[in-house]
């Protein structure tokens, strides 16, 4: 039976799974796997394909926290014994994903996406199972990158949902979030380290090699189906040695990038205290976030309560003096007090050592000297602005204490009233003031932001290009003299004069252009047959029409006495008849009406189009046809 088509080789399951990020329909996206498979193997895929996607699944649709985004694919022939089913997990693609990403990896406490991975396979299986009619399907196979690696591997460590998984630059498992999720684990992990049963945070206070070690002996035999192959460049795979992650499965290890070293030496000088310092913030956002969202998360990180500011800004002064007064106010001054301090200690650590970081992707090459000091610069402004952020929340409170001191002085003095409407006044111009300062300073860090990635964008988007898919299939087909512009595969010839070609648009513009020449062909033939049909033949059947008009007229000469009288006066009673007729006709051609030299024209184009299409299809096949036979790609599709 084959089980297994579309994992046949790295290049055919990194572009399927390249396709998983498309927005095409699923007819679509059915025919690029066709398409895509062709190009890999010089063979037609075997079955018929189903397509799912997660947003079909209405308790995936439904889990707000999730975000999962998965396409699941079944190739299926009874008379060919094939019963496989994909499914594409998504990496990181918005906002919400890089959210789940702190909670999940950084902070290790959230499992949605993979629960929704589990949800998925299960309800992905049963549909194809009734359209199929059959009662199990073969093989199931994840494909992942990024983010959806963790999801997938996640997964299969807790419910065994795949048969086999392979994924490129993929986010490593964590044993923080197998700890959290895992109850057997779990419980090995209290037992080796002797950790208390009801302490949950035990885990992060762990010496880490040793916790990664052991996590790594525990889940390996349920590793053999993991499959990896990773960029030594990835920024991903910067991240392999921090604290959480441990890795699982056979990895191949690819330098996509030669010119550059990779971000992990540089990641690897950080030291782990500095690690476990982001984790604990991440940990503190994620169980707020947990709890009531994002703006928890934030109040649970920072003290600040957004609720409480947004509307201290959109009430003014004059306005909702009952907000100024609220308990809600002094909870988050005293939260405020307590969180921020620390924040900003780990912050203004991590700014300190920015002349260092950078420094080190000056030296690898990353940035120059120039973008070092604006990337350093921004960080001081970005630690400022926070700094006076963290002091106009604390003038809130100063603000407030000095108002109850006056407040005291006139206790019993008759300007009491007066005195504490003043006072009230006061404290609510000192809360916008500062609420004003605020959004300020971040409309500042937004600056700040902007200049950042103005200077780093491009340096961002060549080290993010290492942890996508398309580097990956450049460095795999060097060797093989092929590459990649998006989801098309390009062919060399090598050599000292090299020429490269397109092949999946040379594919697509034959095809598409005898698709074009198949629709003039029936235009031409519709013009010839109308010009037929309503000048030739619609002129000999008028002709005829007045021949046999003639011949009426000359058999029955009788019978045209009538016609006689309305141009002769003639007495009624007359004896006049009529004993012979004879006509004469005399039809001229239709003048300007050949239009031989306009169908020539029109089937010389059509000709000439169609010799540059098949003489471009021939070049191309014997510029390869050394090591490809590439006519079944330009005809495998109907049309081409």
């Amino acid at each position: 039976m084959s089980d297994k088509q579309l994992v046949e080789t790295k290049e055919l399951w990194l572009r399927i799974t390249d396709l998983g990020y498309k927005d095409i329909s699923k007819k679509e996206f059915a025919q690029e796997i066709q398409r895509i498979y062709i190009e890999e193997t010089g063979q037609p895929l075997k079955g018929e394909i189903s397509v799912v996607r997660s947003s079909e699944i209405d308790q995936i649709v439904k889990d707000e926290n999730s975000s999962y985004d998965g396409t699941a694919i079944h190739i299926y022939s009874k008379e060919q014994d094939v019963n496989e089913m994909y499914v594409i997990s998504q990496g990181t693609t918005d906002a919400n994903d890089w959210l789940y990403n702190i909670r999940a990896m950084q902070a290790g406490v959230d499992t949605a996406q993979a629960d929704s991975t589990n949800i998925f396979v299960k309800e992905a299986q049963k549909e194809f199972k009734e359209r199929a009619s059959v009662e199990e399907i073969s093989s199931t196979i994840g494909l992942s990158h990024s983010l959806a690696h963790n999801n997938n591997t996640v997964s299969q460590l807790l419910n065994g949902n795949f048969d086999e998984i392979y994924s490129v630059n993929g986010a490593q498992s964590t044993y923080f979030q197998l700890y959290q999720n895992d109850y057997k684990f779990a419980e090995a992990v209290k037992e080796k380290f002797n950790i208390s049963s009801t302490d949950y945070k035990a885990i992060y206070s762990l010496p880490q090699n040793e916790l990664k070690t052991f996590a790594e002996a525990y889940y390996k035999e349920k590793g053999t189906v993991i499959h990896q192959v990773i960029s030594s460049d990835d920024p991903l795979n910067a991240l392999a040695n921090i604290r959480g992650f441990f890795t699982l499965g056979d990895v191949t290890m690819i330098d996509t990038n030669p010119d550059k070293p990779g971000l992990k030496a540089i990641i690897d000088k950080i030291p782990d205290s500095e690690v476990k310092s982001l984790q604990d913030f991440a940990l503190v956002y994620a169980e707020g976030f947990q709890n009531g969202g994002n703006n928890q998360g934030i109040e649970d990180l920072t003290g600040v309560n957004m609720d409480v500011v947004d509307k201290i800004m959109n009430d003014g002064v004059g306005a909702a003096v009952g907000t100024y007064f609220s308990k809600d106010l002094d909870d988050m001054i005293s939260d405020v007090n307590k969180k921020v301090p620390p924040l900003l200690e780990k912050v203004t650590n991590i700014t300190s050592n920015a002349d260092v970081i950078f420094g080190e992707l000056k030296n690898a090459g990353y940035i120059t000297n120039a973008q070092k000091q604006v990337a350093v610069e921004e960080l001081a402004n970005i630690e400022k602005s926070l700094k006076i952020i963290e002091e106009k929340i604390n003038s809130i409170d100063e603000n407030r204490k000095m108002s109850e001191e006056m407040m005291k002085g006139t206790k019993y003095s008759p300007y009491a009233g007066q005195a504490a409407m003043a006072s009230g006044f006061n404290v609510m111009a000192g809360d916008v003031d500062a609420a004003i300062a605020i959004y300020h300073e971040v409309q500042n860090m937004q600056a700040s932001a902007k200049r950042l990635h103005e200077e780093l964008g491009s340096v961002m988007e060549e080290i993010i290009a290492s942890h996508g898919i398309v580097e990956m299939l450049n460095a795999l087909g060097a060797s093989k003299n092929q590459g990649y512009l998006g989801n098309d595969l390009v062919l060399m010839t090598g050599g000292n004069q090299e020429i490269k070609v397109n092949i999946s648009a040379a594919v697509r513009m034959y095809q598409e252009g005898q698709q074009e020449l198949q629709k003039k062909k029936t235009y031409i033939t519709k013009i010839a047959e109308r010009f037929q049909e309503h000048i030739i033949d619609d002129y000999e059947n008028q002709k005829q029409k007045v021949l046999s008009d003639i011949r009426n007229i000359e058999t029955n000469p009788c019978g045209q006495l009538p016609l006689l009288r309305k141009h002769v006066f003639l007495p009624y009673f007359s004896p006049v008849q009529i004993d012979k007729v004879e006509v004469t006709e005399q039809f001229n051609g239709l003048s300007g009406m050949d239009i031989s030299h306009l169908m020539e024209g029109l089937t010389k184009s059509l000709t000439d189009n169609e010799d540059f299409l098949e003489s471009a299809k021939s070049n191309i096949e014997q510029l390869f046809s050394k090591d490809r036979d590439l006519s079944i790609l330009f005809n495998y599709v109907p049309g081409g």
